[in-house]
């Protein structure tokens, strides 16, 4: 995630559905807290803050860590529902939630700081900050400079009309359909021309690609039946059918173009990624990280698996 095209898309997004600032009008309507879906009745907090410690994760703790008993975090809190802020402007999301857990499992707090999406390596790698949670897609690239622990898979998702009327689960259900897009994004660019293909292979019509000029046109068009689905970044799709759910739903089945999403600490960190992986995988045996997932209504992210440094795009 956190392409710049992604990361526009989100802030169109939120500014049709909120009226108001970018961040802090949805997050006072989404908290983390899937109970209108069945899925929780607690929050992604409420589900972090009831953690215990891991003593098999305590043990990998850098010694530097354990003795100041705190991690300093850094985030860019501009991409709902992974980073954002409230209206009491607290950082909020599925990532300081995820991070508040692997904390409890290490038997330690957390102190979020603020930055640009741009900076975050750079003072990763001065060792400004202990670890970034900020959706970061692992990429050979980074791995060259950081160490990444993988804890979520990212990638485009569909979202159609409350309840999916027309039982759209797969990327073949699409064909013959009016599927929406903004203009410029990954999705118009490359994601409807690869559908056109697929449904020509398998001898169905291809889709009818509706790009508009912003993320809040492509979602009227879908509330107003002039599109059929629209396409955007899983993280979207899951949110707004969340801050939405008497209008849309996110087809959970459909993932296209995934990748792994990964906390970022230095490549010297003396350990800390060893301990950050137990911890995560920690949360998925007990089935804390699910119900997190859940609560955010992310569950097309689930991995059940956590790698220091996996190969991009696995």
């Amino acid at each position: 995630m956190k392409s710049p095209l992604v990361a526009a898309a989100a802030i169109s997004f939120l500014a049709l559905t909120t009226a108001c600032s970018n961040t802090e009008g949805a997050a006072a309507t989404a908290s983390g807290n899937a109970s209108a879906s069945g899925q929780s009745s607690q929050s992604g907090q409420e589900l972090a803050q009831a953690v215990k410690p891991d003593s098999k994760v305590q043990a990998l703790l850098p010694a530097a860590i354990k003795s100041k008993g705190s991690l300093t975090l850094v985030t860019d809190p501009t991409y709902a529902p992974i980073d954002f802020t409230d209206d009491q402007g607290k950082i909020v999301g599925l990532e300081p939630d995820m991070a508040l857990a692997v904390a409890k499992k290490m038997g330690i707090t957390i102190n979020i700081e603020k930055a640009d999406f741009n900076g975050i390596l750079a003072g990763i790698e001065a060792r400004r900050y202990d670890a970034s949670w900020a959706a970061f897609s692992i990429t050979e690239e980074r791995k060259d400079k950081v160490n990444m622990v993988s804890y979520m898979r990212g990638g485009t998702s569909v979202m159609v009309k409350k309840g999916n009327p027309l039982g759209i689960k797969s990327e073949l259900d699409l064909c013959g359909k009016t599927v929406a897009a903004q203009t410029g994004t990954t999705q118009a660019l490359s994601l409807l021309p690869s559908f056109d293909k697929k449904c020509a292979d398998a001898g169905k019509d291809k889709p009818v690609s509706l790009l508009l000029p912003q993320q809040d046109n492509v979602n009227q068009a879908l509330a107003s039946g002039r599109a059929q689905a629209l396409v955007a970044d899983n993280a979207l799709t899951g949110y707004y059918a969340q801050l939405q759910p008497d209008a849309f739903t996110s087809v959970d089945s459909i993932l296209v173009e995934p990748s792994l999403s990964g906390v970022v600490s230095p490549k010297d960190d003396g350990g800390l990624s060893k301990a950050f992986q137990a911890a995560v995988q920690s949360l998925m045996d007990d089935g804390t990280y699910a119900k997190i997932m859940e609560a955010w209504n992310l569950k097309s992210g689930i991995v059940t698996k956590s790698e220091i440094n996996p190969p991009a795009g696995s």
